[in-house]
C-alpha cells in the first residue's frame, strides 16, 4: 500500500494527507466560532442578578459573626466569586422531635439558626439559565457548596435566582 517514496499507491504522499487535515481542522475551527455566537454571550458577563441561598442548622456563634454584607462568596475551590454578600437574614432553626409519648412536633432548634444570604452577581442570563465566572451554571433548588474567606457552608441550597430581587 505504502511505497518505497512514501506514497499511499504510488500517487498520494503522507506528509501531502497531513496538511490536508491540518487545513480541514483549521477551516473546522473557523466555522465553529462563527456558528457559536452564544458563547460568547455566556463568557462575557455583563448581567446583574441576585442569588438567595438558605443555609440550614448553623450555630449561633457562626451565624453571628463568620459573615458580614459585603464579603464576597465563592464555590468551594473556586478563586472567582460568585458574587457578595447584600443582605443576610437569620431564622431560628426548627426540626422534627419526638416527646416522651412518641409524638413529633416541630420544634425550635436551640443555638441553631438557618440563614438566607442574598448575593448580588455579575453574569450573563440566557435561555440556558444563570452563569456566573463564565461558564458556571447557577439553578433554583441546587445544593452548592460555598465558602467566604471566614467560614465554609458545605450545604448552601439556591431559594431564588433572579433579575429582580424577591418581595
Amino acid at each position: 500500500m505504502i511505497n518505497s517514496q512514501g506514497r499511499i499507491m504510488g500517487r498520494v504522499s503522507i506528509i501531502d494527507i497531513l496538511i490536508i487535515l491540518a487545513v480541514l481542522a483549521l477551516a473546522l475551527g473557523f466555522v465553529y466560532r462563527r456558528a457559536a455566537p452564544g458563547l460568547q454571550d455566556i463568557l462575557r458577563p455583563d448581567e446583574q442578578f441576585y442569588i438567595v441561598f438558605e443555609v440550614n442548622r448553623i450555630r449561633s456563634v457562626i451565624a453571628a459573626d463568620a459573615i458580614e454584607v459585603g464579603d464576597l462568596m465563592f464555590r468551594q475551590h473556586d478563586t472567582q466569586p460568585l458574587g457578595r454578600i447584600i443582605s443576610i437574614e437569620k431564622f431560628p432553626a426548627t426540626d422534627f422531635m419526638r416527646r416522651t409519648d412518641g409524638s413529633a412536633i416541630i420544634a425550635e432548634m436551640e443555638d441553631r439558626y438557618n440563614l438566607h444570604i442574598t448575593l448580588e452577581s455579575v453574569g450573563s442570563i440566557t435561555d440556558s439559565g444563570f452563569f456566573v465566572n463564565g461558564n458556571d451554571h447557577i439553578a433554583a433548588s441546587a445544593d452548592v457548596v460555598i465558602a467566604s474567606n471566614r467560614v465554609h457552608f458545605p450545604l448552601a441550597r439556591v431559594q431564588f435566582i433572579g433579575e429582580e430581587l424577591p418581595e
